[in-house]
């Protein structure tokens, strides 16, 4: 649990509670964009790409084919 004096009056939060959340709302990419990344060879068999946790992952799953 992390608190700070300038977010909500230094009340604890716990980031993992809002995480759902966060991700519900964050897909916010259009398909028109993993078509274009495709098209460039972004995410393709002979790349590799590591995603650093700089938010919600969608991203990289969205680029991801199984």
């Amino acid at each position: 649990m992390l608190s700070n004096i300038n977010i909500d009056n230094g009340k604890v939060f716990d980031w993992g509670l809002t995480s759902a959340d966060y991700a519900k709302y964050r897909d916010i990419y259009p398909k028109e964009l993993y078509q274009r990344l495709e098209e460039l060879g972004v995410a393709n068999d002979a790349t590799s790409w590591l995603d650093l946790g700089t938010g919600t992952g969608i991203l990289p799953m969205n680029l991801y084919k199984d």
